[in-house]
């Protein structure tokens, strides 16, 4: 049998502290008494007092040191203790006091304070004592439906609480309350722990959860434990632990609570490391007798196929002959074959129907073993939460029928996908994992659901993509809707959004300018926020930024050519390359007055400009259509010698005299 040890399991930082605090009290021989149990486990608490260190009311004490345990208490509590005299010493738990200070802000801003946790619980009495004003108590979603005040609201969590119950509460606030502060203030150690616990629970058959009985953070665990389908036996110490339930079990998980000793936990694995040796040498020695004697119809039993024919199944259950499964007792499901239901070797489960026929053979059947089993294997499902597997059989009025181990169940159209499926015969023949909503054996009823097994799924991927996600992390995913403002991007089962300024570093007027649904695409991680389970993406931060060495590719003075992007009242933007644009203002557009650049400019057009200033920090060019024209160019050399040619005569013409020219005409005069 393979023993697997949960890491995290045993004390906390806080629980070390405080017993680590009385170890050294108790060296110094000073007379030490601790305000109630240190911690939530009855051996540490014997164990302190058979050291001289005992558990008291502050009634009881006049003199020496009171420790306040790990849980704390009000600050009047303190007060008071310190008021008969006595030396108070504060062994609250780090993350216990951080909860403490926040509620006490959180009252203070006149609001009422929420506490999701056991109200009868010495930590939340604790926190709730902290608080100047109004605060309630909210341990489950029942809770949190009753509950309303038209007050702003702060939320704070005890320590030892699971994320699921604070999702589930916080759902049900976030609708209906002025939310002002919610502080998710679950110890990280108790998230680890939880999280170490299940991963053992989800490889073995049974899971031993070591830690007081009235320890929230041991119930708790075994909680997380026995969602994931473990049978969890909750003890205090080995002496607890029992042979039988390890019977047929080939990996058993260890875990403990905060407060649980080392000590304990070894006497624990060593326990169990004795009766996995015991078992072993204990394997395969069952008496031939004892399996005839055990045989009685109608009971269960399991036995091996030996033979497998187009007429029956031989099954040896350790009589004194093989047992006959008729076909038509096989199983509930259609089959063309003997073969696609079980196959030489198998171990199977089968009820005894007649110890001997008229030809003397032992007839039994799995169909009904089946149906007996998957009662109990549907009751135990349905009480512990736990994800049920059937095959779909046949799409009809208002939802689906599916086979479960030979139960017949009806999913409502309602639960068969996360979204509204219009034509639901395409799951007939496939396989769901489904979740039982309703169940009565005495009239044969059961009621699935697919869509809550999607869902517990997808908050799963949720809480891996918090762990696994993180800022600066570039992530391929895959574009599901696009928006005025922005992409969503399913990065691995939960959404990251593209924001419209991050798709490019040009103008995006839309996002399916860049992006298309269904398009797989790399995106950085920009921001992470788990408190409002948002996840900010970058497409463009992948290409180099435009304006990066902006002062070596423009300079002051010099003019180029732009594109018009984009005309308002107070001038036009125009982008001198792709992800830089400049400002023309208004009162740069021309020599004339311009009312509106509108008037003079459209967009799209490709104009000359003057670089009349550039910012790089605030990546900001001041640009100038007016000045642009007002820049000269000197003509080209063959372009001035056109003109001079032009507008010059041959020498040999010049030599003549003003009376060449007008001679004649003053002779014509004369004689007139």
């Amino acid at each position: 049998m393979q023993i697997i040890v949960a890491e995290n399991a045993g004390f906390c930082f806080g629980v070390k502290n405080a017993v680590r605090l009385l170890e050294d009290l108790i060296k110094k021989r000073e007379k030490t008494y601790t305000l109630g149990p240190i911690v939530h486990n009855q051996q540490v608490v014997e164990k302190m007092e058979n050291l001289g260190v005992k558990a008291v009311d502050l009634d009881d004490i006049s003199e020496g040191n009171l420790v306040i345990r790990t849980h704390g208490v009000p600050p009047d509590v303190i007060e008071q203790a310190r008021q008969k005299g006595l030396n108070v010493i504060d062994a609250t738990c780090p993350f216990v006091k951080k909860v403490q200070k926040l509620a006490r802000d959180i009252s203070e801003k006149d609001c009422t304070v929420v506490i999701i946790g056991d109200p009868n619980h010495p930590e939340v009495k604790g926190i709730k004592g902290w608080c100047p004003g109004e605060a309630v108590v909210i341990e489950n979603e029942e809770d949190a439906r009753k509950f309303f005040t038209d007050k702003r609201v702060g939320v704070v969590v005890q320590t030892t609480q699971t994320e699921e119950n604070v999702k589930k509460i916080m759902d049900i606030l976030k609708e209906k309350l002025d939310l002002a502060f919610f502080y998710n203030t679950r110890c990280n150690a108790t998230h680890q722990r939880q999280k170490a616990a299940k991963k053992v629970a989800e490889s073995v058959e049974v899971m031993l959860v070591v830690g007081g009985k009235n320890s929230s953070n041991t119930k708790k665990l075994a909680q997380v434990c026995q969602n994931v389908g473990a049978k969890v036996y909750h003890i205090e110490t080995a002496d607890e632990i029992k042979k039988e339930w390890f019977r047929g079990v080939e990996k058993v998980g260890i875990t403990a609570g905060a407060s649980t000793p080392d000590w304990i936990i070894k006497e624990v694995i060593s326990k169990m490391e004795e009766i996995s040796r015991e078992m072993e040498n204990q394997q395969g020695e069952v008496a031939y007798e004892d399996g005839i004697s055990e045989l009685a119809e109608g009971k269960i039993v399991e036995g091996t196929v030996v033979k497998v024919s187009d007429k029956e199944v031989l099954v040896n259950v350790g009589h004194k002959s093989d047992g006959i499964i008729p076909l038509n007792e096989l199983s509930n499901l259609p089959f063309s074959s003997p073969s696609e239901i079980v196959k030489t070797g198998d171990r199977i489960k089968v009820q005894i129907l007649k110890l001997e026929d008229n030809e003397g053979n032992l007839i039994l059947s799995k169909k009904r073993a089946d149906v007996i089993e998957a009662w109990r294997y549907l009751e135990e499902a349905f009480e512990k939460k736990q994800t049920v597997e059937g095959r779909v059989i046949e799409s009809i009025k208002g939802g689906l029928l599916v086979n479960v181990k030979g139960v017949r169940g009806f999913i409502p159209a309602s639960h068969a996908d996360l979204k509204y499926v219009a034509d639901l015969s395409v799951y007939v023949g496939k396989d769901l994992k489904l979740k039982v909503i309703e169940l009565d054996r005495d009239k044969k009823r059961v009621v699935l659901s697919h869509k809550l097994f999607l869902q517990e799924e997808k908050e799963k991927l949720k809480e891996e993509i918090w762990e696994k996600v993180k800022e600066g992390q570039v992530i391929r995913g895959t574009v599901r809707k696009l928006t005025d403002f922005g992409a969503f991007v399913d990065i691995g089962g939960y959404d990251g959004l593209i924001h419209i300024s991050d798709l490019s570093w040009q103008r995006v007027n839309h996002p399916s300018e860049v992006l298309s649904e269904n398009q797989e695409v790399d995106v950085k991680v920009l921001k992470v926020d788990k408190e409002r389970g948002r996840i900010s993406l970058g497409l463009k931060q992948l290409t180099p930024d435009p304006w990066e060495n902006i002062e070596q590719k423009y300079a002051i003075g010099q003019v180029v050519q732009g594109k018009v992007v984009k005309l308002t009242n107070f001038g036009a933007f125009v982008e001198l390359e792709p992800g830089v644009e400049g400002l023309v203002h208004v009162s740069q557009i021309s020599k004339k007055r311009v009312a509106t650049p509108k008037d003079v400019l459209k967009e799209g057009e490709t104009i000359k400009v003057k670089i009349l200033d550039i910012k790089p920090e605030e990546k900001r060019i001041s640009l100038s259509i007016k000045q642009a024209l007002n820049e000269e160019q000197p003509p080209r050399k063959e372009e001035k010698g056109k003109r001079e040619e032009k507008t010059s005569f041959p020498r040999e013409e010049l030599n003549v005299t003003i009376g060449d020219v007008v001679g004649d005409i003053l002779k014509k005069g004369l004689k007139q």
